[in-house]
């Protein structure tokens, strides 16, 4: 199996659009909350902008699997 290209414990948030268009976002509890207001905004974005692609360290394919 592949490594990763940005090993993680799995605590990093993941913010992308599934191969469907759906978004995909990851559960923002605890230190999530502080950054609710910019996720969100990024979040609004990414809804309505198809062409809009958030920053590459919180896309899915950081992860082999998903590449």
């Amino acid at each position: 199996m592949p490594a990763d290209r940005r090993p993680d414990k799995g605590e990093e948030f993941i913010i992308d659009r599934w191969p469907n268009s759906r978004l995909i976002v990851s559960p923002y509890s605890g230190h999530g909350a502080k950054f609710a207001s910019a996720i969100g905004e990024k979040l609004a974005r990414l809804a309505v902008d198809p062409a809009y692609q958030f920053e590459p360290f919180f896309q899915l394919s950081r992860y082999s699997a998903f590449a």
